[in-house]
């Protein structure tokens, strides 16, 4: 048994051993080596010019080189258009490719004779090996010459644009969700150069660029932001034309603020696109602010058909105050106001109103004067931005005057006040009271007529010869 099992591990063993084979590393000559050719440019560039860089790579390994990345960081040079970041398929054994980037010499650069980028690169095998490398690339820069003077020189004076939104205005006072109103910019150029075909971009606007960063012609205005203000009549481009050192300009565009839109401070943006003297695209962007409301929908009018009134009569003034807006209001006080007349409760606390309801108030009201007399009717409350706020209506009633007939006595007819010999008489009228006593002597069968003599004025003796 243990024979067996000493035979078995020797096996085992000898198994494990011939198995197992030495890890052979990869040499330089069974892998891809990607070096740089040739880099260079056709111009010497200055401090803060562009310039092309041709760059040539080539495959010195014994296998293909495959997804070559080449990326240049952001130093002395400033790489344009394409970010910095090419790419290259694969690069078999031997075969040599090349590419091009744009690149800016750095301002920064004062009296600098060299200017230096870094460039790496990535690739892989066919095998899914990963390697990368580092290449340091050095141009020859255009040094100023220097001629000392005797004299300070004065430096030329660059012409550049400026334009600048000074100040805008509205044809509608408050905006709500809904409102369609008319904005004016009022522009000005604060440079010291012209602004050649100026275009206006509401929401925000860039200008079109090709993979080299090359400005091309067009404006690309699509992208802004139209969720709380859009465009009327016309699109989010208006072109405006030259604008001279100095100059203003005026331009107006139509609107409509969103319903959706909640009340606040909301901002607009507009870019302005023009060319420079050198005729260089500048996009200049701009912010405004505009203020949205959401005002309570109210409507103050009688409860009732009112009247008559009667100058120097009291009487009751029916009026309500109704929310025909969408949301609930809060509202505070209701105050009733008018001119030649006394009125007796005329102002109360409104409160919270919803939708479609209504709130009465029924004052008393004393008019001193016959004729047309103007009610105002207030009610206080708050808007969205905490300010106090008042909503008025002025309502029209019409007095009228009281009239008083003539009366008779015995066959003659005298009007109110007439001198009737030693005494003055004015029209008896029957009071309530009287009215009652002349039914109950109805029913017991008396004498219920309405007598047709004259009552005497206050404080006057009766004749003891009249009846």
């Amino acid at each position: 048994m243990k024979k067996n099992f000493v035979l078995i591990l020797l096996l085992l063993i000898g198994f494990l051993c011939q198995g197992s084979q030495p890890v052979k590393a990869q040499s330089a000559a069974d892998r891809p080596v990607i070096s740089i050719d040739y880099y260079g440019s056709d111009t010497t560039p200055g401090r803060g010019e562009d310039f092309e860089m041709v760059v040539i790579f080539k495959n010195t390994g014994q296998q293909a080189a495959t997804n070559i990345i080449i990326e240049f960081s952001t130093g002395d040079l400033i790489p344009r258009g394409t970010g910095g970041l090419q790419t290259i398929y694969q690069l078999i054994t031997g075969e040599s490719k090349g590419i091009s980037q744009m690149f800016t010499v750095s301002s920064d650069l004062w009296g600098a004779r060299i200017a230096n980028t870094t460039l790496n690169i990535n690739y892989s095998d066919y095998s899914g090996n990963v390697y990368s490398d580092s290449f340091n690339l050095a141009i020859d820069l255009k040094v100023p010459a220097y001629n000392p003077a005797t004299a300070t020189p004065t430096p030329g004076k660059m012409l550049h644009p400026q334009l600048v939104i000074q100040s805008f205005s509205s044809d509608e006072t408050i905006l709500q969700p809904g409102t369609i109103f008319e904005l004016t910019l009022n522009l000005k150029n604060l440079g010291n150069g012209t602004a050649k075909s100026v275009s206006m971009v509401m929401g925000g606007g860039t200008v079109e660029t090709n993979p080299e960063g090359t400005p091309q012609p067009g404006i690309s205005g699509s992208s802004g932001d139209f969720s709380n203000f859009a465009p009327l009549d016309s699109s989010n481009i208006k072109f405006i034309g030259d604008i001279l050192p100095g100059e203003s300009v005026s331009t107006t565009q139509r609107i409509i603020v969103n319903v959706n839109t909640t009340p606040g401070a909301h901002s607009l943006d507009y870019s302005f696109v023009y060319l420079t003297e050198d005729d260089q695209k500048v996009v200049d962007n701009q912010v405004i602010t505009l203020l949205v409301f959401r005002l309570p929908s109210l409507q103050i009018d009688f409860s009732m058909e009112p009247g008559p009134f009667y100058a120097n009569q009291p009487n009751i003034l029916p009026l309500q105050v109704i929310n025909l807006g969408k949301q609930a209001v809060i509202l505070g006080n209701m105050v009733v106001a008018a001119n030649d007349a006394q009125l007796e409760n005329n102002m109360a606390l409104v409160g919270a109103i919803d939708p479609g309801f209504y709130f009465t108030l029924e004052p008393m009201i004393t008019p001193f004067q016959a004729g047309p007399l103007d009610i105002l009717v207030s009610v206080n409350y708050t808007d969205d931005f905490n300010q106090p706020r008042v909503f008025e209506t002025t309502l029209t009633i019409e007095v009228i005057e009281v009239e008083t007939g003539d009366f008779e006595f015995g066959d003659e007819t005298y009007p109110p006040g007439e001198d009737f010999g030693d005494a003055d008489f004015q029209e008896s009228t029957e009071t309530f009271w009287q009215k009652l006593l002349r039914v109950i002597k109805g029913l017991l069968g008396l004498d219920s007529g309405v007598k047709s003599d004259p009552a005497p004025l206050i404080d006057e003796e009766v004749p003891p010869e009249f009846p």
